[in-house]
């Protein structure tokens, strides 16, 4: 018996250190109010896979725009206002530039993602490298290939405007490979789009909350078999990621190794490829920075580019007045007889707040990426503890009532306003994260939207007693942070006479 008891206080002893260590804070600590917490697990039950960002607008307005979870020993502050992201993200960027879980992510073979390293020296060189490459100057050497790309778009659309989406997608990918290595895609089944889209749904699912959860506390993962329940398809699609990342990074470089046209083309990395020295130090490191940095701009074109174009396609068929009233300027501004530029943005306002709506109707990542803090700080009297995951819920700050008015309505005229010009296009991040290609982006995107208004009009289908079939807005619930369009049914035709012979131009 004293055998019993002496193991019994050991096992209580054991567990209340267990407990001490998972909730270190939990009685003398101010953290953010947020959901109730359940013993050792906290808040893992009730974070939802699909679609965290609805639950956590919707306990915004409960526990304010500064939430606390927890799950396990892991403390995740949710900012849903632009006044804490602000002040957190902008004016304290020192503290929460992090990236949490590095580490793992280069345990799933993506150490070579910038957007996912850590603040610290390495990042800060790959960040100048990419700054310089698509600082808004230097973009401009990338605008003829852009056009080069939206005119194969253009007339692809015409040519089978059933399979826009998967136009979308060809066209998304061909400006990253025609820019970034001189690459010309043979079309929608190209090779290269496969490599992209099996590697944007890896990543996808590696951003979610239960994926990331699992990987943390089963670091044994990789010798358990398949069959295992949650763990045996948590091993798989660490082997899937770390494939997928391998091709996104190489299968172009090795195209154009295999290509006379990659080797002669004028893209940004078969041109360092003539030029490299492979006996000087810097000059390979350079490559291998550029490397990464053009595999990035490959897989996040695939991703938010392409749901943001695919939001866009959907808004004007569902709302044809704003739809008219773009054309309408374009036509007054430039006529019928060219295309839009980027010289003509300027004058084009309505436009110009098409795109500005679409980023903030549906973001494409709307929970933005998620930041860390390197050191523990306090914020309206509430502790942030080194460490912790802070994220800012782009969802509930572009559908914020106060500053966006029946925020669920498509309504370009908001941003015609002073007062709605305060939003920065959110759906491209925070302080010193913010994403390095939005230039880029910005510019073809645009470009793309314009054209397609003054090319065609895209309208609903109808029944055949001609009444309009609706178009519901579904988009995609998990598992991870993308949001990107269902595929629905619309009809695209060219608004004029002359715009067959405009696109074939």
């Amino acid at each position: 018996m004293p055998e019993l008891a002496f193991y019994i206080s050991a096992l209580i002893a054991l567990l209340l250190a267990v407990l001490l260590k998972l909730y270190p804070r939990i009685s003398y600590t101010r953290y953010p109010p947020g959901p109730p917490k359940r013993l050792l697990f906290g808040n893992l039950r009730e974070i939802p896979d699909k679609k965290p960002w609805i639950a956590y607008t919707k306990w915004a307005k409960e526990y304010g725009d500064v939430m606390h979870l927890q799950v396990m020993n892991n403390h995740i502050i949710i900012l849903s206002s632009m006044r804490a992201a602000n002040d957190l993200f902008e004016k304290r960027s020192r503290i929460y530039s992090g990236r949490p879980d590095e580490d793992l992510m280069a345990f799933l073979g993506w150490s070579f993602n910038v957007g996912l390293q850590n603040y610290s020296e390495k990042w800060r060189q790959n960040r100048k490298v990419y700054q310089q490459t698509f600082r808004p100057d230097a973009i401009l050497q990338f605008i003829p290939a852009i056009q080069e790309c939206l005119g194969s778009f253009l007339r692809d659309l015409h040519k089978s405007p059933e399979d826009f989406m998967g136009h979308i997608d060809a066209f998304i990918a061909s400006i990253s490979l025609k820019t970034m290595y001189g690459i010309d895609i043979s079309g929608i089944d190209d090779p290269l789009i496969v490599v992209a889209k099996r590697a944007v749904h890896i990543f996808d699912i590696l951003l979610s909350s239960s994926f990331v959860t699992v990987l943390k506390f089963c670091p044994f993962v990789m010798s358990v078999p398949y069959w295992v329940p949650i763990i045996g398809p948590a091993r798989r699609n660490v082997e899937l990621s770390r494939r997928y990342a391998n091709d996104l990074r190489n299968s172009p470089i090795e195209h154009i190794q295999r290509s006379m046209q990659g080797v002669d083309s004028d893209g940004l990395i078969p041109r360092f490829m003539r030029e490299i020295d492979p006996h000087d130090h810097k000059s390979t490191e350079l490559f291998q920075r550029l490397k990464d940095m053009a595999s990035i701009f490959y897989l996040a074109g695939s991703d938010t580019s392409a749901s943001t174009a695919g939001t866009f396609f959907l808004a004007m068929a569902r709302n044809p007045r704003s739809q008219l009233l773009a054309q309408q300027e374009i036509d007054s501004v430039i006529g019928r007889d060219r295309l839009p530029t980027l010289d003509d943005r300027k004058d084009l306002p309505y436009v110009d707040a098409i795109y500005r709506e679409t980023m903030r109707y549906r973001p494409a990542i709307p929970l933005g990426a998620p930041h860390t803090t390197t050191e523990a700080d306090t914020y309206c009297g509430f502790y942030i503890p080194k460490g912790a995951t802070v994220i800012g819920n782009v969802w509930a700050m572009t559908h914020d009532e106060e500053v966006y008015p029946d925020p669920f309505d498509f309504k370009p005229e908001r941003f015609l306003d002073t007062k709605g010009n305060i939003n920065d296009i959110l759906g491209y991040g925070f302080g010193r994260r913010v994403c390095v290609g939005r230039h880029m982006a910005d510019a073809f995107l645009w470009l793309m939207f314009a054209s397609v208004l003054a090319c065609f009009n895209i309208r609903k289908e109808r029944d055949e007693q001609g009444n309009e079939i609706e178009i519901p807005e579904d988009y995609s619930d998990g598992p991870g942070l993308f949001s990107y369009p269902l595929p629905f049914r619309c009809v695209i035709t060219p608004r004029h006479e002359g715009a067959a012979d405009l696109i074939q131009r």
